[in-house]
């Protein structure tokens, strides 16, 4: 790519290019993906983060074509049991013919003049598929960041299914009403030991501010023992502003498609759309559980996946794959994907500040 080019901050004029953009780099790998966020980039954008920072790059002679983005935007999380101010470096885009360092290198040159601060510091989340990116930081560049491993992620996605277990008759759950909320802050501000837990505040739930569009207090599930909250988990459907739609298969995969559906409706397992549709789930969020008891999150599971999942739709939920709670996941019939988390940094490493406890990571806003 010889051409000209600059790189600055989106506005709102930006917004269709924004989702163009989108549609045409897909996520490469044996199912090819399309992330989108129809009907409305910045709907998605600000429930992934408090404050969007999006940075476009376009060409001179072309303006408001956009070749390549990145969103920076910032979201506080418990960091140390403190709130902090945490970018998170995502939806990063670069249109195919414009693919080498040259675009790349502007992009980042261009975030690195908003980490000006020896203190700051993002955090990315890259699927193991996505080799591309992977492999640029495993090569290094001297006008990178450093990255530095934070961890793996597994991503669960549950079909509806029926277990047959004995229910726990001291526990009660139900969906959360308005006047549940300020146990449910209560359950939030627990979770303020956990490393990377948002900063939640349950008025801007039930105030329906940007950061929480598409949920509302009745989407939420909270547990209880002998009066006393001890969980709380959020279903969201962000279908409306946030698909994941399937551009293709491997052959292999797409000669044995209907068939495994077939057997996925009669004998339970995860649906796979015609190419051109999205996969419908439900995603789960803010999940807080006392002392991460696996006994209180398999019953709220098995809640879920009994009455909650409509047909074709399954569950989505995350963890870090050392964390307690992954491992009991291990009973259910689900499709894992894995992700690499990084911490990075254009100065020093985060880590070396940060206590080893576990890591709290929310699938609904990456």
């Amino acid at each position: 790519m010889n051409k000209e080019f600059r790189t600055r901050p989106a506005t709102a004029k930006d917004e269709s290019a924004l989702r163009a953009l989108l549609r045409r780099v897909p996520q490469m790998g044996s199912v090819t993906l399309i992330f989108e966020r129809e009907p409305d980039f910045f709907t998605g954008a600000r429930v992934s983060c408090e404050q969007e920072l999006v940075l476009v790059c376009e060409e001179l002679d072309a303006p408001g074509v956009l070749i390549a983005m990145v969103d920076i935007g910032e979201r506080r999380q418990y960091i140390n049991g403190k709130s902090e101010s945490v970018r998170y470096l995502h939806d990063l885009r670069i249109a195919p013919e414009c693919r080498g360092g040259k675009v790349l290198k502007a992009l980042f040159m261009a975030i690195a003049e908003h980490m000006g601060s020896e203190n700051d510091w993002m955090e990315a989340v890259i699927l193991e598929e996505n080799l591309i990116p992977l492999g640029i930081i495993d090569r290094g560049r001297t006008w990178l960041p450093d990255f530095y491993p934070g961890g793996r992620v597994i991503t669960s996605l549950l079909p509806a299914q029926s277990r047959k277990t004995t229910p726990d008759r001291s526990l009660t759950i139900r969906p959360a009403t308005s006047a549940d909320a300020p146990q449910l802050q209560q359950l939030w501000d627990r979770a303020s030991q956990r490393q990377g837990f948002p900063v939640y505040h349950v008025n801007d739930l039930l105030a329906a501010t940007a950061y929480f569009h598409g949920i509302t207090i009745s989407d939420y599930l909270m547990a209880f023992i002998e009066g006393r909250p001890v969980a709380c988990m959020g279903l969201w459907n962000q279908k409306n502003f946030k698909q994941t739609r399937v551009s293709g298969y491997a052959p292999w995969i797409a000669a044995l498609r209907i068939p495994y559906n077939l057997y996925a409706r009669l004998f339970g397992g995860i649906h796979l759309p015609s190419p051109g549709d999205c996969f419908n789930y439900l995603t789960l969020h803010s999940l807080v559980i006392d002392q991460e008891n696996p006994t209180v999150f398999k019953a709220l599971l098995d809640y879920v996946l009994e009455h909650h999942l409509q047909p074709q739709q399954c569950l989505a939920c995350g963890f870090f794959d050392d964390h307690p709670l992954e491992a009991a996941l291990g009973a259910y019939r689900r499709k894992r994907l894995h992700s690499r988390h990084f911490l990075i940094s254009y100065h020093q490493d985060p880590r070396q500040t940060q206590g080893s406890t576990n890591r709290h990571i929310e699938i609904a806003r990456l």
